[in-house]
């Protein structure tokens, strides 16, 4: 088996150095290759691109006007849609939750120090029973609690982002 092996071994490197091996040295310095292929080019009519030039819009000999004046059914639908919209109570956001457990110990050791890393954020303590969760903040975009999540991540290594309702007062 040890020869077989051997041999096998010793075939393989020979193919690959006979492989490896070119018949004849190529060389493309010693020959230059010209051809002149301007026959097969395709003209452009001057004439046409002069004329189009000239003519770049479409010229009318009469004049229009509005038929119709749009102003008062936009102003419509703009009072409908502001109607509308004032029916509205909450905005789909972001929160920052930085602590989930049933110890309300640690639930407001984590608001604690979330309130000194970021004094200017609201900071919650939710309690359903029987977990507590803590979130920071309420943002209605995700590149704003991204850069807030930068820097809450080196206290609170477990902060996640999580979807919230933000309730308009």
């Amino acid at each position: 088996m040890n020869k077989f092996g051997f041999s096998i071994a010793f075939l393989l490197i020979g193919f690959f150095i006979v492989g490896c091996i070119t018949s004849q040295p190529t060389s493309t310095a010693s020959k230059s290759y010209s051809e002149d292929l301007s026959q097969y080019r395709p003209k452009v009519d001057t004439a046409f691109e002069m004329e189009s030039e000239k003519s770049s819009f479409r010229k009318t000999s009469e004049n229009f006007e509005a038929e119709a004046d749009v102003t008062e059914l936009l102003d419509k639908k703009l009072d409908t849609l502001a109607e509308n919209n004032k029916e509205i109570r909450y905005v789909n956001g972001y929160a920052i939750q930085i602590y989930s457990g049933s110890s309300s110990a640690e639930a407001y050791e984590a608001r604690d120090t979330a309130r000194v890393v970021l004094p200017e954020i609201r900071t919650d303590v939710e309690y359903k029973q029987p977990i507590y969760k803590v979130r920071v903040g309420r943002f209605t975009e995700r590149l704003e609690v991204q850069r807030t999540l930068l820097k809450l991540k080196p206290k609170f290594p477990d902060a996640i982002s999580v979807p919230q309702r933000i309730y308009i007062n």
